[in-house]
């Protein structure tokens, strides 16, 4: 499925709780999943393919893959910064803080309740996620817009020579922040020295 990108007015709306899980939510969930791995991601949201549904996919490295539907964070513990890229926001990567753990739980496809502990890259994804599922994107939590960086990667890795591109928006469906972004992030986006391909190993997984 196509990846919604910013500044796409859904990824600024509030998704909606599930209240029947039946087998066409159940192979959405499944399409997620497989967009998800072909764009090389750790994690996506229902808005990110155009449904306002409070469903994300989840896969870290060395993980089952997870379909968490309602997913929600009871807990939270600590804070520490991290990388963090978007496959909304292809390109860019930016520091911000995430919590060192989280208390989460979920419906799966079964519709059993999982609770469960996450820490790390889980956690993080997690986290990311579920701020989709309220309109909330991670470039909203730089503390400054000058900590998002140019990447020059794109989630299939390929290496653009010489490529520009610009962004439009409608500023009667568009938020002061995301005004303000795109004018960053036209900025700094360069026609000229993209990283090479022997980058391509310091670029972050996008979630």
């Amino acid at each position: 499925m196509p990846i919604r990108k910013f500044p796409d007015p859904i990824l600024r709306k509030k998704s909606e709780k599930i209240f029947s899980i039946d087998k066409d939510l159940i192979q959405f969930g499944y399409d997620m999943l497989e967009t998800m791995q072909s764009a090389k991601g750790v994690g996506l949201a229902a808005p990110q393919v155009g449904k306002l549904l409070r469903m994300i996919t989840i896969q870290i490295p060395e993980n089952d893959p997870m379909i968490m539907i309602n997913p929600y964070i009871s807990n939270k513990e600590g804070s520490r910064e991290v990388q963090e890229g978007c496959l909304s926001v292809p390109g860019f990567t930016g520091i911000i803080e995430r919590s060192i753990k989280i208390d989460a739980e979920y419906l799966d496809v079964n519709q059993s309740k999982i609770k469960f502990t996450a820490q790390e890259l889980l956690s993080q994804a997690i986290e990311h996620e579920i701020d989709h599922l309220n309109g909330i994107m991670y470039t909203d939590h730089l503390k400054s817009h000058e900590d998002l960086h140019k990447t020059g990667v794109t989630p299939d890795e390929t290496h653009w020579h010489d490529v520009g591109y610009k962004i439009h928006i409608s500023n009667d469906k568009s938020t002061k922040d995301d005004l303000s972004m795109c004018e960053v992030i036209e900025k700094k986006i360069e026609l000229s020295k993209i990283k090479s391909d022997s980058s391509l190993d310091d670029a972050s997984l996008e979630i």
